[in-house]
Protein backbone atom coordinates (compact mmCIF):
# COMPACT_ATOMS: atom_id res chain seq x y z
CA UNK A 1 0.00 0.00 0.00
CA UNK A 2 1.39 3.71 -1.02
CA UNK A 3 0.60 7.12 0.66
CA UNK A 4 1.69 8.86 -2.86
CA UNK A 5 -1.29 10.45 -4.32
CA UNK A 6 -0.26 11.30 -7.98
CA UNK A 7 1.44 8.93 -10.70
CA UNK A 8 4.52 11.03 -10.47
CA UNK A 9 5.00 10.48 -6.79
CA UNK A 10 4.26 7.45 -7.27
CA UNK A 11 6.56 6.55 -10.30
CA UNK A 12 9.53 8.05 -7.85
CA UNK A 13 8.98 5.21 -5.27
CA UNK A 14 8.55 2.66 -8.09
CA UNK A 15 12.11 4.13 -9.68
CA UNK A 16 14.08 3.24 -5.70
CA UNK A 17 12.87 -0.29 -5.78
CA UNK A 18 14.30 -0.93 -8.79
CA UNK A 19 18.13 -0.95 -6.60
CA UNK A 20 17.04 -0.58 -3.26
CA UNK A 21 14.93 -3.46 -1.31
CA UNK A 22 11.50 -2.77 -0.76
CA UNK A 23 11.20 -4.11 2.35
CA UNK A 24 13.78 -1.80 3.79
CA UNK A 25 12.51 1.19 1.83
CA UNK A 26 9.08 0.46 2.99
CA UNK A 27 10.83 0.41 6.93
CA UNK A 28 10.71 4.25 6.14
CA UNK A 29 6.97 5.18 6.05
CA UNK A 30 6.49 5.68 9.81
CA UNK A 31 9.70 8.04 9.52
CA UNK A 32 8.10 10.42 6.99
CA UNK A 33 5.47 12.07 9.28
CA UNK A 34 5.79 15.45 11.12
CA UNK A 35 6.25 13.77 14.60
CA UNK A 36 8.95 11.43 13.06
CA UNK A 37 11.00 14.35 11.10
CA UNK A 38 12.02 17.43 12.92
CA UNK A 39 13.42 19.47 10.03
CA UNK A 40 13.46 18.82 6.07
CA UNK A 41 15.90 21.52 4.68
CA UNK A 42 16.21 21.25 0.78
CA UNK A 43 18.84 23.22 -0.91
CA UNK A 44 19.29 22.99 -5.29
CA UNK A 45 19.70 19.17 -4.84
CA UNK A 46 20.62 18.59 -1.52
CA UNK A 47 18.01 17.87 1.47
CA UNK A 48 19.08 17.95 5.03
CA UNK A 49 16.68 16.09 7.39
CA UNK A 50 16.36 15.54 11.34
CA UNK A 51 15.05 12.50 12.18
CA UNK A 52 13.66 11.44 15.76
CA UNK A 53 15.26 8.00 16.31
CA UNK A 54 13.92 5.65 19.28
CA UNK A 55 14.91 4.65 23.15
CA UNK A 56 16.18 1.49 23.45
CA UNK A 57 17.77 0.88 26.42
CA UNK A 58 18.94 -2.75 25.76
CA UNK A 59 20.81 -1.51 23.47
CA UNK A 60 21.93 1.35 26.29
CA UNK A 61 19.48 4.01 23.96
CA UNK A 62 18.44 6.17 27.19
CA UNK A 63 17.69 9.33 25.61
CA UNK A 64 15.82 10.32 22.47
CA UNK A 65 18.61 10.23 19.84
CA UNK A 66 18.07 13.12 16.77
CA UNK A 67 19.79 11.36 13.56
CA UNK A 68 21.33 13.56 10.28
CA UNK A 69 19.73 12.32 7.25
CA UNK A 70 22.07 13.92 4.00
CA UNK A 71 20.36 12.89 0.60
CA UNK A 72 21.28 14.32 -3.01
CA UNK A 73 20.29 13.77 -6.47
CA UNK A 74 22.58 13.64 -9.21
CA UNK A 75 22.40 16.82 -11.10
CA UNK A 76 22.57 16.90 -14.86
CA UNK A 77 25.07 18.94 -16.74
CA UNK A 78 24.01 22.48 -18.19
CA UNK A 79 25.01 22.11 -21.65
CA UNK A 80 23.15 18.83 -21.45
CA UNK A 81 19.85 20.46 -20.16
CA UNK A 82 20.05 22.55 -23.50
CA UNK A 83 19.89 19.87 -25.34
CA UNK A 84 16.57 18.00 -23.17
CA UNK A 85 15.05 21.52 -23.56
CA UNK A 86 15.24 21.31 -27.03
CA UNK A 87 13.50 17.53 -27.03
CA UNK A 88 10.73 18.77 -24.72
CA UNK A 89 10.18 21.54 -26.61
CA UNK A 90 9.45 20.05 -29.93
CA UNK A 91 5.98 17.86 -28.27
CA UNK A 92 3.24 20.34 -27.69
CA UNK A 93 2.02 17.82 -25.15
CA UNK A 94 4.55 18.33 -22.87
CA UNK A 95 4.85 21.68 -22.98
CA UNK A 96 0.96 22.36 -22.00
CA UNK A 97 1.04 19.96 -19.21
CA UNK A 98 4.73 21.21 -17.63
CA UNK A 99 2.55 24.54 -17.93
CA UNK A 100 0.47 23.03 -15.67
CA UNK A 101 3.21 22.07 -13.40
CA UNK A 102 2.53 18.44 -14.27
CA UNK A 103 4.42 15.75 -15.48
CA UNK A 104 4.17 14.37 -19.01
CA UNK A 105 3.92 10.50 -18.45
CA UNK A 106 6.70 9.97 -20.94
CA UNK A 107 8.81 12.65 -20.17
CA UNK A 108 11.75 9.98 -20.13
CA UNK A 109 11.95 10.01 -23.77
CA UNK A 110 13.56 13.57 -23.85
CA UNK A 111 16.58 13.02 -21.12
CA UNK A 112 18.18 9.90 -23.26
CA UNK A 113 20.92 8.69 -21.60
CA UNK A 114 20.37 11.14 -18.55
CA UNK A 115 17.88 9.55 -15.84
CA UNK A 116 15.00 11.89 -14.83
CA UNK A 117 13.90 9.99 -12.25
CA UNK A 118 16.76 7.79 -10.03
CA UNK A 119 17.25 4.39 -11.46
CA UNK A 120 20.73 3.33 -9.57
CA UNK A 121 23.26 4.23 -6.85
CA UNK A 122 25.10 6.55 -9.20
CA UNK A 123 21.89 8.52 -9.19
CA UNK A 124 21.40 9.56 -5.59
CA UNK A 125 23.99 9.37 -2.50
CA UNK A 126 22.63 9.41 1.01
CA UNK A 127 23.99 9.05 4.53
CA UNK A 128 22.69 9.08 7.75
CA UNK A 129 24.51 9.84 11.25
CA UNK A 130 22.63 6.56 12.90
CA UNK A 131 24.55 3.26 13.71
CA UNK A 132 23.07 0.97 11.04
CA UNK A 133 25.40 0.60 8.28
CA UNK A 134 22.91 -0.17 5.29
CA UNK A 135 21.41 1.92 3.03
CA UNK A 136 19.04 3.33 2.90
CA UNK A 137 18.59 2.74 7.01
CA UNK A 138 14.91 3.49 8.01
CA UNK A 139 15.62 7.07 8.64
CA UNK A 140 16.99 7.96 4.78
CA UNK A 141 14.24 5.47 3.80
CA UNK A 142 11.95 7.73 5.35
CA UNK A 143 13.42 10.65 3.93
CA UNK A 144 12.67 9.29 0.33
CA UNK A 145 9.35 8.60 1.24
CA UNK A 146 8.82 12.32 2.40
CA UNK A 147 10.28 13.58 -0.52
CA UNK A 148 7.61 11.50 -2.82
CA UNK A 149 4.99 13.28 -0.59
CA UNK A 150 6.32 16.55 -1.55
CA UNK A 151 6.18 15.71 -5.24
CA UNK A 152 2.36 14.83 -4.72
CA UNK A 153 1.83 18.58 -4.58
CA UNK A 154 5.31 19.73 -6.55
CA UNK A 155 6.47 18.16 -8.97
CA UNK A 156 8.32 20.80 -10.25
CA UNK A 157 10.95 19.75 -7.29
CA UNK A 158 11.79 16.99 -9.53
CA UNK A 159 13.42 19.41 -12.34
CA UNK A 160 14.87 21.10 -8.97
CA UNK A 161 16.92 17.78 -8.07
CA UNK A 162 18.42 17.32 -11.59
CA UNK A 163 19.63 20.72 -11.48
CA UNK A 164 17.48 22.62 -13.45
CA UNK A 165 15.00 25.39 -11.30
CA UNK A 166 11.59 26.05 -11.76
CA UNK A 167 12.01 29.58 -12.73
CA UNK A 168 14.37 28.63 -16.10
CA UNK A 169 12.45 25.62 -16.98
CA UNK A 170 9.09 27.99 -17.46
CA UNK A 171 11.22 30.72 -19.43
CA UNK A 172 12.97 28.24 -21.80
CA UNK A 173 9.41 27.04 -22.62
CA UNK A 174 8.02 30.43 -22.37
CA UNK A 175 10.33 31.21 -25.76
CA UNK A 176 8.15 28.48 -27.78
CA UNK A 177 5.21 30.03 -29.90
CA UNK A 178 2.76 26.92 -27.64
CA UNK A 179 4.56 27.82 -24.29
CA UNK A 180 3.82 32.04 -25.00
CA UNK A 181 0.31 31.25 -25.43
CA UNK A 182 0.12 29.30 -22.45
CA UNK A 183 1.62 32.05 -20.76
CA UNK A 184 -0.52 34.80 -21.82
CA UNK A 185 -3.65 32.76 -21.28
CA UNK A 186 -2.62 31.26 -17.61
CA UNK A 187 -2.12 35.44 -16.69
CA UNK A 188 -5.17 36.35 -17.97
CA UNK A 189 -7.19 37.64 -15.18
CA UNK A 190 -10.78 36.86 -15.40
CA UNK A 191 -13.33 39.33 -14.31
CA UNK A 192 -16.69 37.38 -13.00
CA UNK A 193 -19.67 40.61 -13.36
CA UNK A 194 -21.88 39.98 -11.21
CA UNK A 195 -25.82 40.53 -12.65
CA UNK A 196 -28.53 41.81 -10.06
CA UNK A 197 -31.46 40.26 -11.69
CA UNK A 198 -35.17 41.24 -10.33
CA UNK A 199 -37.06 38.27 -8.11
CA UNK A 200 -38.83 36.05 -11.24
CA UNK A 201 -42.19 35.91 -8.03
CA UNK A 202 -44.96 39.00 -8.14
CA UNK A 203 -44.01 41.18 -5.63
CA UNK A 204 -46.76 42.14 -3.16
CA UNK A 205 -47.19 45.75 -4.20
CA UNK A 206 -49.66 47.89 -2.24
CA UNK A 207 -51.16 50.65 -3.79
CA UNK A 208 -51.94 53.79 -1.65
CA UNK A 209 -55.21 55.77 -1.31
CA UNK A 210 -54.65 59.12 -0.43
CA UNK A 211 -57.35 60.61 0.82
CA UNK A 212 -57.61 64.07 -1.70
CA UNK A 213 -59.11 66.04 1.11
CA UNK A 214 -55.89 65.53 3.56
CA UNK A 215 -53.35 64.49 1.09
CA UNK A 216 -52.04 61.86 3.38
CA UNK A 217 -51.94 58.18 3.06
CA UNK A 218 -53.94 55.89 5.85
CA UNK A 219 -52.34 52.23 6.26
CA UNK A 220 -55.66 50.73 6.78
CA UNK A 221 -56.13 52.32 2.99
CA UNK A 222 -53.38 50.12 1.58
CA UNK A 223 -54.95 47.81 -1.00
CA UNK A 224 -52.69 45.06 -2.81
CA UNK A 225 -52.31 45.10 -6.32
CA UNK A 226 -52.65 41.23 -6.57
CA UNK A 227 -56.04 39.07 -6.54
CA UNK A 228 -56.19 35.69 -5.02
CA UNK A 229 -55.93 33.93 -8.54
CA UNK A 230 -53.01 36.21 -9.66
CA UNK A 231 -51.04 36.17 -6.38
CA UNK A 232 -48.95 32.83 -7.09
CA UNK A 233 -48.27 32.99 -10.25
CA UNK A 234 -45.00 34.72 -11.72
CA UNK A 235 -45.13 38.15 -13.52
CA UNK A 236 -44.36 38.05 -17.25
CA UNK A 237 -40.56 37.73 -17.61
CA UNK A 238 -39.15 39.12 -20.76
CA UNK A 239 -36.59 36.32 -22.81
CA UNK A 240 -32.75 37.85 -21.82
CA UNK A 241 -31.28 39.09 -25.06
CA UNK A 242 -27.72 37.62 -25.81
CA UNK A 243 -25.13 39.49 -27.17
CA UNK A 244 -23.94 37.20 -29.45
CA UNK A 245 -20.16 38.42 -31.13
CA UNK A 246 -19.16 36.34 -34.46
CA UNK A 247 -15.66 35.40 -33.66
CA UNK A 248 -13.92 32.84 -36.06
CA UNK A 249 -10.80 30.63 -34.91
CA UNK A 250 -8.94 29.67 -37.88
CA UNK A 251 -6.45 26.88 -36.19
CA UNK A 252 -5.87 24.22 -38.57
CA UNK A 253 -2.76 22.99 -37.28
CA UNK A 254 -5.11 23.15 -33.97
CA UNK A 255 -8.01 21.87 -35.14
CA UNK A 256 -6.31 18.50 -37.08
CA UNK A 257 -4.91 16.96 -33.77
CA UNK A 258 -8.73 16.26 -33.25
CA UNK A 259 -10.52 16.54 -29.89
CA UNK A 260 -8.27 14.06 -28.07
CA UNK A 261 -5.52 14.06 -29.63
CA UNK A 262 -2.80 11.06 -28.39
CA UNK A 263 -1.19 13.53 -25.66
CA UNK A 264 -4.26 15.13 -24.39
CA UNK A 265 -5.15 13.41 -21.21
CA UNK A 266 -8.14 15.05 -20.11
CA UNK A 267 -11.86 15.13 -19.89
CA UNK A 268 -12.70 18.24 -21.83
CA UNK A 269 -11.87 18.79 -25.60
CA UNK A 270 -8.45 19.83 -26.67
CA UNK A 271 -10.06 22.14 -29.42
CA UNK A 272 -12.36 23.55 -26.82
CA UNK A 273 -9.43 24.08 -24.39
CA UNK A 274 -7.45 26.09 -27.24
CA UNK A 275 -10.44 28.06 -28.77
CA UNK A 276 -10.36 29.80 -24.94
CA UNK A 277 -6.98 30.35 -24.88
CA UNK A 278 -7.22 31.91 -28.56
CA UNK A 279 -10.74 34.27 -27.28
CA UNK A 280 -8.74 35.27 -24.43
CA UNK A 281 -5.85 36.32 -26.10
CA UNK A 282 -8.53 38.24 -28.47
CA UNK A 283 -9.75 39.85 -25.88
CA UNK A 284 -6.56 41.59 -24.21
CA UNK A 285 -5.10 42.35 -27.44
CA UNK A 286 -8.51 43.76 -28.90
CA UNK A 287 -7.29 47.03 -29.87
CA UNK A 288 -3.71 45.62 -31.62
CA UNK A 289 -6.20 42.82 -33.76
CA UNK A 290 -9.03 45.52 -34.94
Amino acid sequence: MTSQKTWWGLAFIDSLTQFIDSGRLQRGRAYRTDHRMLAFDLNKNTIKATIRGNINPYFGVTKEPKYIVTLSLKSIEKKRWTEIISQICQNPGWISKLMLNEIPANIEQAFGANSFLPTSFNDVTAKCSCPDYANPCKHIAGVYYRLADILDYDPMLLFQLKGLTTKELQTALKKTELGQLFSEHLDTQVNTEIYTSKFKYSPFIAKKEVNSNTNKTSNSALKSNHTVKTFWHMTDWPAKELEVEQQTISAPLIKKQGDYPAFWHRNNSFVAAMEEIYQNVRKRNKKVLG
